[in-house]
């Protein structure tokens, strides 16, 4: 039995180390299933795995969690004469950065401006980044002794069409570090109201006093989606501290608000889950904008 739960963490990638008030999960039937030698604990070669066999797990993982990135929805297109994606890209011998990041069109509307100065001041400074990646590496969930020729930070980004006057965009980072088995991913959300030429935080968006019932209903929703299958039964409940350090990382569109955490805060990195989405209809009472009748009858 030990072997094979060696074998099958190996395989599932997850060496995220979960929190202690994680959620007491349904077991699971752990008996091992004998099928071609391989996952028989008597087998001599049951446990090797050759440095290709890890490459391929590492390559298919890579590929399903980028795949359900992409497949995120995303309003592009339609605002396509007010955002333009712009490209970053720069190689060394001990890093590459490969950068698509969104552009607001200052022809359209002038006060995009300020939002343009601080993507350039906050993703777009070489030497910081190269820095964060640094520090970053300090942080890692996943390890393991694979050589890399250099480290890599990837970014992309979704776009979120909702009022006219609201931008809101979703920045994933894909990070490839020496000695890592797969890469990991961190999330910023932006949200920038046009009109008044500032970014929206927690606090503008949601009433006073509502980041305890936010928070609830996160975990709420994450409880419920673990239990209904919708979720891994690996993930877990974020915690007080984590929700702090991510509250302000949300996308809004029509139907819902998307919180986005970055790996191995609410699911173990092999998932590929991050995020947690709370229908409109279940939190608008918590919301600034619904709490304002005059300005609801004039739309």
């Amino acid at each position: 039995m030990k072997t094979y739960l060696t074998l099958i963490t190996i395989l599932l990638l997850a060496s995220c180390k979960e929190p202690t008030d994680k959620l007491q999960k349904t077991p699971l039937n752990t008996e091992p299933q004998k099928e071609a030698g391989l996952l028989d604990p008597d087998s001599a070669d049951s446990l090797y795995l050759t440095d290709k066999d890890i490459m391929e797990i590492q390559a298919k993982s890579q590929l399903s969690k980028k795949e359900a990135l992409i497949k995120i929805p995303d309003d592009r297109t339609i605002l396509k004469a007010v955002v333009e994606s712009k490209n970053l890209y720069k190689e060394a011998d001990d890093y590459l950065l490969d950068y698509t990041y969104p552009y607001l069109n200052e022809t359209v509307n002038p006060k995009y401006k300020a939002f343009n100065e601080y993507m350039a001041e906050s993703y777009l400074n070489v030497e910081r980044t190269v820095n964060e990646i640094l520090e970053d590496k300090e942080l890692l969930c996943d390890t393991l002794s694979i050589k890399r020729f250099r480290d890599k930070r990837i970014i992309d980004f979704k776009l979120h069409a909702n009022e006219k006057n609201l931008v809101s965009i979703l920045l994933y980072k894909e990070n490839y570090y020496s000695g890592m088995l797969h890469s990991t991913y961190m999330f910023d959300c932006l949200n920038y109201n046009v009109d008044k030429e500032e970014f929206i935080y927690f606090d503008d968006f949601f009433i006073a006093g509502a980041e305890k019932k936010v928070f609830d209903l996160i975990n709420q929703t994450i409880y419920e989606q673990i239990h209904s299958g919708e979720m891994f039964y690996d993930c877990w409940e974020i915690s007080d501290t984590d929700f702090k350090a991510f509250k302000n990382n949300f996308v809004i569109n029509d139907n819902a608000i998307e919180f986005y955490f970055d790996d191995c805060i609410i699911c173990p990195s092999y998932t590929g889950q991050y995020s947690v989405v709370i229908p409109l209809i279940e939190i608008m009472h918590l919301i600034e904008r619904y709490q304002q009748p005059l300005l609801l009858a004039s739309r």
